[in-house]
């Protein structure tokens, strides 16, 4: 009896302890998060945004060595292109990431009515949020246009970014990265868009316009990489978002002209992925169209960072 009570005891013990080593393995997997949650980050963009339609800094919680740029130039909190203008924001996309501080708005902002008529812009704005703290924040906002279309025409975000993949359906951090990589490497050139995981539905989004599959541009997300002249470098590669449960990528990049293709547009790019079932299904781009932001103040991300 006590012979069985010993053993009984023993494998209950050996269990426990694979048990808590699995436990440990599991979550030595992934990523550390950080003391702001996904409610915590919107919370944030939400002050942050509306302190701009305000123009109020008052309420965001700002870091004693928080640093802002508005279009690559260094700034005072709240004295960006478009603080002191901007009174609606139609157009909303939000994104974050517990796991890195990251929240990320792309939309687009307008001013009150006057005689002679509304301003728009194109709006991204980057915040790191660190000890509960605004350590970070990067604006980018265009008045321009792409093929004659204004910012107005961006209404309602596409909700495919809310949507949360069955577990199937999600593929690794780590898988995510990748994948959002190997589409900056097909635009830089260096990598065949063959090799680049396409969903048959992919579309993509910029500054307004569905720039695939149309009469201006007739290829495919990646058929329309056959034109040689589709190509840009793309350096500084920032990953900020990486949502598995949403399949969700955001990152902000330099596209810098190549040599062969000097009138290339070149700036600095906010640009969302959404991915399903490890296939890039839709992208949206926002920048600068007039070649007048063509480099980034922000440094390299190291790898541990992402």
């Amino acid at each position: 009896m006590v012979s069985h009570l010993y053993r009984a005891a023993v494998s209950l013990g050996c269990m426990t302890m694979i048990a808590m080593a699995l436990t440990a393995a599991g979550a030595a997997q992934k990523p550390a998060a950080s003391d702001c949650n996904r409610r915590c980050l919107l919370e944030f963009l939400q002050t942050y945004t509306e302190g701009l339609l305000d123009n109020d800094t008052s309420r965001i919680k700002a870091a004693a060595d928080l640093r802002v740029t508005s279009n690559g130039a260094d700034v005072r909190l709240g004295k960006g292109e478009v603080w002191g203008l901007a009174k609606r924001m139609p157009y909303r996309q939000a994104f974050v990431d517990p796991v890195t501080g990251a929240a990320i708005l792309m939309g687009t902002v307008t001013n009150a009515p006057t005689s002679q008529g509304e301003r728009w812009w194109f709006y991204m704005v980057r915040l790191k949020i660190v000890a509960r703290r605004v350590t970070e924040v990067e604006e980018i906002s265009y008045d321009g246009m792409l093929r004659r279309t204004p910012a107005s025409k961006l209404t309602q975000a596409d909700r495919i970014y809310d949507a949360v993949l069955p577990p199937d359906e999600q593929v690794s951090r780590a898988e995510l990265l990748a994948i959002a990589d190997k589409y900056f490497d097909v635009v830089s050139g260096t990598l065949d868009y063959h090799d680049a995981p396409w969903h048959p539905e992919c579309s993509r989004l910029e500054d307004a316009i569905l720039t695939v599959n149309q009469p201006e541009s007739a290829g495919s997300c990646a058929g329309e990489f056959e034109n040689p002249r589709m190509k840009w470098i793309v350096k500084n590669r920032r990953f900020y978002v990486v949502d598995v449960q949403r399949g969700i990528v955001v990152a902000v990049a330099n596209f810098t002209s190549p040599p062969e293709y000097p009138n290339n547009n070149a700036s600095v790019v906010f640009e969302a992925f959404k991915i399903q079932d490890g296939l890039i299904r839709h992208i949206e781009a926002m920048f600068r169209g007039d070649s007048s932001m063509k480099t980034s103040t922000w440094p390299d991300l190291p790898r541990g960072a992402r």
